[in-house]
């Protein structure tokens, strides 16, 4: 059992690393989305979910605010839905051009925003910081 010392500073890092991500920020990156559009989005590309249903299980989000998010994503075309061809009564998830080309946009800039963290140690210390990391994915979510 952890001690409340170690509660206390897992938290501090939670709330730091969110603060430091920009995670409170309205929009993602300076865009148009927040940040619940945005990863919808990249669940989409990067997971190939495209069941508003499914979304919301992987996401552990409400499925009703889950489709809000989704019907917003459709008005502003970055998100076309289409008679699933399984289900008549469900529709799946395409994006669109300009959702692909959000979902680039997010991506690079993630991808920036890490790198120009991580620019800032020795490459030593990048090479602790992403062993943390990986260690902290296995034991948290079993990844390898």
């Amino acid at each position: 059992m952890l001690s409340q010392k170690e509660i206390s500073l897992i938290r501090e890092f939670n709330r730091d690393y969110t603060e430091l991500l920009g995670l409170l920020n309205r929009q993602v990156f300076n865009t148009s989305l927040s940040w619940q559009e945005g990863r919808i989005l990249l669940e989409i590309k990067i997971n190939h979910l495209i069941n508003p249903n499914e979304i919301a299980t992987h996401l552990k989000i409400d499925k009703s605010y889950t489709s809000r998010i989704i019907n917003r994503l459709v008005k502003q075309g970055f998100l076309e839905k289409v008679p699933s061809p399984e289900d008549s009564r469900s529709v799946q998830l395409k994006l669109t051009a300009s959702g692909q080309q959000m979902t680039q946009n997010l991506d690079d800039r993630s991808n920036e925003q890490v790198a120009q963290l991580l620019s800032k140690l020795s490459i030593d210390k990048q090479a602790q910081f992403y062993q943390a990391v990986e260690t902290i994915n296995q034991l948290l979510f079993s990844r390898k």
